[in-house]
């Protein structure tokens, strides 16, 4: 079953009644990390634990208002529409709909800069309206979606690096 979320403003980011923060560091420069993040969503299975399939509903060229379908491994389903696109700096999304219950509004941005000591150092926030009996669980969730991030980021410098030698 997949419910249809309210839909809110980029402000959401900063006044979620729930906001899960998280950040990583990686040797990859932040404009190969955006290309990753923002312009190859085909490629997010290679890297992100959980992704099944992502794909945007429509023909380049992307950028803000454009729609993501993705599937996650198990079958839950989603459709964002991104509302942040600033090239190696920021790629932030709405989710729409979601196969999961209890979520009221979603959103979700990615943030970019350059490391002081080289790189990317790279920040995720999930914003949420969750109803009560979910709360917590989205809560509880915070460890695991820190171990998501750090293995994701690992996965997505090697791919970068990799695409890098092999051109």
């Amino acid at each position: 079953m997949v419910w249809h979320l309210r839909s809110e403003a980029l402000e959401f980011l900063g006044r979620a009644p729930l906001r899960l923060s998280f950040a990583a560091q990686l040797e990859a420069p932040p404009d190969a990390v955006f290309r990753e993040l923002a312009e190859r969503p085909d490629g997010w299975p290679r890297w992100f634990p959980g992704f099944a399939s992502a794909a945007y509903v429509r023909d380049p060229p992307y950028g803000v208002g454009t729609a993501r379908r993705l599937r996650l491994v198990g079958g839950v389903r989603a459709l964002e529409t991104v509302l942040v696109w600033d090239p190696a700096r920021c790629f932030a999304y709405r989710v729409e709909e979601a196969g999961v219950p209890g979520v009221r509004a979603m959103m979700e941005e990615w943030r970019l800069a350059p490391s002081p000591y080289g790189g990317t150092t790279l920040h995720w926030t999930i914003a949420l309206d969750v109803r009560q009996p979910v709360r917590p669980v989205w809560r509880a969730a915070n460890p695991l979606l820190a171990g998501v991030l750090r293995r994701a980021a690992r996965r997505l410098d090697l791919r970068i690096a990799s695409a890098a030698v092999h051109g």
